[in-house]
């Protein structure tokens, strides 16, 4: 919508009414407050019936899914046949941008599945590596914790535009699934139609889970949380804090204003290209620029020699929205 609002030239006339609010759907509560507020125009009594007739509907969609799921996971059990979680996001429901996948996938005679139809059967392990702060994300997770818990069920995750969230979904669900043994696969589609190379990828998955079955390996399922390390208030008199850099003019007052406070911190520059080059070496493509500058200078510093990485901690610093 805020694509749309910038950059539509026939929304800048008096004429036109565009409403673009942004909604939370914490909780049907929220919503309605919130739909009252942009509709004023109409009674808040018409607003509230129609927000409740709609989350009713919200919930019975999602209740539809999440059954017609389990009936094909029920099938596949019966028949022991294999299914494939098509993990994509809303919008590879569209077929100008899925390009047919799914019903490739079914010509080869498995099962397909969207990630909400699962995501609901194996509450994830927390904490994650990831700061989990999207519901899509949250619900592909999910998804990919279920998958990795059946031998006859497995992923493929849909990636289009390069998406830069994307970034960091495909390394967590390639991680959650290989952790416990699962073949990972990301299909990168975009404007292209030809699906000669998704069909080959697909039948190298198959390949590869015939071969798995022949082996009769057995899997250990691991969960998907991890440990972090917990940095302790005796940690500061003798580790050293590396902060990378975002923003020169801001950061030039945080290393003085730790520092008053007792902790070691360094604010890295970020100023040379060497960062850029060791930053391509770590990062996935698809994540955007101030992430791969973000972890060059972290990994630069880290490889220079010039810390104890016995003693080192690193801060992580963003601009206080959704940064990656």
């Amino acid at each position: 919508a805020e694509n749309i609002k910038n950059n539509v030239d026939e929304l800048s006339d008096p004429s036109i009414t565009f409403r673009n609010p942004f909604l939370a759907f914490t909780s049907e509560d929220i919503l309605t407050n919130r739909l009252v507020e942009e509709f004023q125009d109409i009674p808040a009594a018409e607003v509230k019936a129609a927000a409740h007739k709609a989350w009713e509907e919200l919930a019975a969609v999602h209740t539809d899914i999440q059954k017609k799921g389990e009936e094909t996971l029920q099938y596949l059990k019966e028949t022991g046949r294999r299914g494939i979680v098509l993990a994509g996001r809303p919008y590879h429901i569209d077929p100008e941008i899925h390009h047919g996948i799914p019903d490739m996938i079914n010509s080869y005679g498995l099962c397909v599945l969207t990630e909400d139809s699962v995501s609901h059967l194996a509450p994830l392990e927390r904490p994650l590596r990831v700061n989990d702060q999207w519901m899509y994300h949250t619900r592909l997770y999910a998804a990919a914790n279920y998958v990795k818990t059946r031998d006859d069920l497995d992923l493929i995750q849909l990636n289009s535009f390069g998406c830069g969230l994307d970034a960091v979904t495909t390394d967590e669900v390639y991680e959650i699934l290989t952790r416990s043994g699962k073949i990972y696969t990301c299909l990168k589609i975009d404007e292209v139609n030809n699906l000669g190379a998704a069909r080959i990828r697909v039948r190298s998955l198959l390949a590869a889970l015939r071969a798995h079955d022949r082996k009769q390996a057995v899997r250990e399922i691991l969960p998907s949380s991890i440990q972090k390390p917990v940095f302790t208030k005796e940690m500061r008199k003798d580790y050293t804090i590396l902060c990378p850099q975002m923003s020169p003019i801001h950061f030039s007052l945080l290393q003085p204003a730790f520092n008053a406070a007792g902790y070691n911190l360094e604010v890295l520059p970020n100023d040379n290209k060497e960062a850029v080059d060791v930053g391509l070496k770590y990062v996935n493509n698809d994540a955007c620029y101030p992430s791969l500058m973000v972890v060059g200078q972290i990994m630069q510093a880290l490889l220079s020699g010039k810390y104890d990485l016995n003693k080192v901690a690193v801060i992580m610093s963003q601009t206080g929205g959704g940064c990656r």
